[in-house]
């Protein structure tokens, strides 16, 4: 008889916004700006945003986090019944989908990765509340700069940058 492994599939949560007593209010009432990642087999699994087209996801040990941001808890998505190689697959077929020049602050951020994995692993995505902030922003456009939202076009940026470098008259 073989028995099926039940790998847990986590979603580390972190504090962008150094700790406070407004950050704490604001968690405990699943407010505030949130980072997370995918923790599955001693690994953690984030998505960020550069320039290039080339994968925008990145390893880093769990629940430690890229730097600046604070740990906040770990949360039990599910469990996957996928192989390590499995496992694997879905970890290479994202790194070609979220590229770095893909990442959008508000509608297509880190967050937006690790329910996408967790949902790929477990059929189960992790709590809606993790990516608050960014669906507020999507929702309310007029209150937030317009390049959260979507990205410029290459040719927006040159001409913005351009005229950021010309003196006034």
């Amino acid at each position: 008889m073989t028995s099926t492994r039940r790998t847990p599939v986590y979603v580390n949560v972190y504090d962008m916004i150094p700790s406070n007593v407004l950050t704490a209010i604001g968690y405990f009432m699943g407010l505030g700006v949130f980072h997370s990642g995918v923790e599955i087999l001693d690994k953690e699994f984030s998505f960020g945003g550069h320039e290039e087209n080339t994968t925008g996801v990145f390893c880093v040990q769990p629940r430690v986090g890229p730097e600046g941001v604070v740990y906040k808890e770990t949360i039990l998505v599910g469990f996957t019944t996928k192989t390590d190689a499995e496992i694997n697959q879905v970890i290479q077929i994202l790194s070609k989908e979220f590229t770095g020049d893909s990442y959008v602050l508000l509608s297509r951020n880190c967050n937006h990765f690790s329910s996408e994995m967790a949902y790929r692993l477990t059929g189960s995505r992790p709590p809606a509340w993790i990516n608050r902030a960014a669906k507020l922003g999507t929702m309310f456009p007029c209150v937030v700069p317009q390049g959260w939202i979507e990205p410029p076009l290459a040719e927006e940026e040159i001409i913005r940058d351009r005229e950021t470098l010309l003196p006034r008259a």
